[in-house]
C-alpha cells in the first residue's frame, strides 16, 4: 500500500476518535442547557460528522477496487474528489483539532476544581456548556477562513544577522531562503508564478532552495524547474536534494534544474565570488533515505574554511546536524521540510502544536544561536493535506550584517 494511503488511514482512526469525543461533549452541553429532550439536536450533527470522515472510508474501499485511481485521487489528481472529500476532511480535522484543545482544558478544569464542580454542579455544567458552544461557533467561522487564507497567501519574513569579521563588501547581502516548492496537481503554474513574483520583488542577491522541488513522480519536474529558474538573483539560485526529489529521481531533477540555470548539488560545495570575497555554500543531502555522515560533513566544512561567509543548506533540520554545523563554524543554516507543521493547532502568539516537532525542535522561523543563524522555511507546497492552517507559505529574507562591536 502506498505511503500516502497508509498515512491517511492511520490519521483517520485518530481523527474519528476525536470526533467521537467532540460529539459527546456537544451532546452533554446541549443537555445541560436545554434538557434531555433537546439532545435530539446533537443527533442531527451525526450525518455532518460522518460526511467529514468519509474520505478515509472511501479511500480504503476504493483502493480495494481500483488502487491506481484512488492513489491518484488522494494525491490530488482528481479535482472533484479533492473538493468534495479531501478538503472537507482536512478542514474538519483542523476544526476538531482546535476543539480537542478546548475539550482537554474543560475536562482538566473539572478535575482541578472537582470539589467546586461537584458542589455547584448545575452552574458548572451551564458555564462549561456555554464556553464549549461559544468556542465551537467561533471555530466554525474561523477555521475555514483561516485555512483558505493560509493556503492561498505567501508571507515575507525577514531577519538581519550580524557576523563578526564579515567583510564590508558582504554587509547588506540579501539572501532569499525558500523550500518545498512541491510542484504537483495542487501546486501548479499559477501558484508557482505568484510565489516567484514575491521572491523577485525582494531583489535578493542570492537565492537558496532547501529541497523538494516536486511531490512525486516526473510529471511536474519541468514545471517546478522552470519556476525555480525564473527566480532572479544577481549571484544565482542554489538547491539541495530533498526527500521527494530523491524519490522522484534526483538525476532527472538535476538535468531540469541545470537547464534552467539552477545549481543543484548532492553533498557538494559551491563557491560564489562577490566583490572580491567568497561565499561558500554546502548543499547537503540529509533526508530519510540518506543521512550525511560526520566524515563527509567535516570534509565539506574543511573545504569551506577559506570562505568569508559559510552557509549550509540541508533539506531536513535534525538537531544533531544543527549542533554539528555550529561546531564547524557555519554562519547560516538554511533548512525546510517541516512546512511549519502545515496544519498546526494552538493559539497564535501563545503556543502551537506541530507534528513536525516530533522530528526537530526547529520547526519554523529563525533561531539565533549566537555564532549561527538557523532559518527553517515553511515552503510553498503541500504534503498529504491539501490545505495549510496556521502555517502559511513563506519566503524568508536574510540580510547579513558586519558586526563592528
Amino acid at each position: 500500500m502506498p505511503w500516502i494511503i497508509s498515512t491517511h488511514l492511520t490519521f483517520g482512526i485518530g481523527i474519528a476518535l476525536i470526533y467521537l469525543y467532540f460529539f459527546f461533549h456537544l451532546r452533554s452541553s446541549i443537555k445541560a442547557l436545554r434538557g434531555e429532550s433537546s439532545t435530539k439536536y446533537a443527533k442531527l450533527t451525526i450525518p455532518i460528522l460522518i460526511y467529514f470522515n468519509l474520505f478515509p472510508l472511501i479511500t480504503i474501499s476504493g483502493y480495494l477496487i481500483n488502487p491506481s485511481y484512488i492513489t491518484n485521487a488522494v494525491a490530488g489528481y482528481v479535482r472533484m474528489f479533492d473538493h468534495f472529500f479531501v478538503v472537507p476532511y482536512w478542514v474538519g480535522f483542523a476544526f476538531v483539532g482546535q476543539m480537542f484543545l478546548c475539550m482537554l482544558v474543560l475536562d482538566a478544569m473539572k478535575l482541578i476544581f472537582l470539589p467546586v464542580s461537584l458542589k455547584y454542579k448545575p452552574q458548572w455544567l451551564r458555564a462549561k456548556s456555554y464556553l464549549f458552544l461559544g468556542v465551537a461557533f467561533f471555530l466554525i467561522a474561523y477555521v475555514p477562513s483561516k485555512a483558505y487564507f493560509d493556503t492561498n497567501t505567501v508571507r515575507i519574513v525577514g531577519k538581519e544577522f550580524s557576523i563578526p569579521g564579515l567583510p564590508e563588501q558582504l554587509d547588506g547581502l540579501r539572501i532569499a531562503h525558500i523550500a518545498d516548492l512541491q510542484a504537483d496537481p495542487r501546486t501548479r503554474e499559477k501558484k508557482l508564478n505568484r510565489y516567484v513574483r514575491k521572491i523577485n520583488k525582494l531583489e535578493p542577491h542570492l537565492v537558496v532552495h532547501s529541497g523538494d522541488l516536486v511531490t512525486s513522480g516526473k510529471q511536474f519536474i519541468e514545471m517546478g524547474a522552470q519556476a525555480l529558474g525564473s527566480v532572479q538573483a544577481e549571484y544565482g539560485v542554489y538547491a539541495c536534494v530533498g526527500d521527494h526529489d530523491h524519490w522522484a529521481g534526483s538525476d532527472s531533477i538535476r538535468a531540469a534544474l541545470t537547464k534552467h540555470n539552477v545549481v543543484y548539488r548532492d553533498n557538494k560545495n559551491e563557491f560564489v565570488a562577490i566583490n572580491g570575497t567568497t561565499v561558500g555554500i554546502s548543499l547537503v543531502t540529509d533526508i530519510y533515505s540518506r543521512r550525511i555522515s560526520d566524515e563527509k560533513l567535516d570534509s565539506l566544512a574543511f573545504d569551506l574554511e577559506r570562505a568569508d561567509l559559510r552557509i549550509i543548506v540541508p533539506h531536513q533540520v535534525p538537531e544533531r546536524l544543527v549542533d554539528r554545523a555550529q561546531e564547524l563554524g557555519y554562519h547560516l543554516f538554511l533548512g525546510g521540510h517541516t512546512h511549519g507543521g502545515q496544519v498546526a493547532f494552538g493559539i497564535p502568539g501563545l503556543f502551537k502544536i506541530q507534528g513536525s516537532r516530533t522530528e526537530t525542535p526547529y520547526v519554523t522561523g529563525f533561531f539565533d544561536l549566537g555564532s549561527m543563524l538557523v532559518s527553517v522555511n515553511n515552503g510553498l507546497g503541500l504534503t498529504l493535506a491539501p490545505i495549510r492552517f496556521q502555517a502559511p507559505a513563506e519566503v524568508s529574507l536574510i540580510t547579513v550584517r558586519r558586526d563592528n562591536s
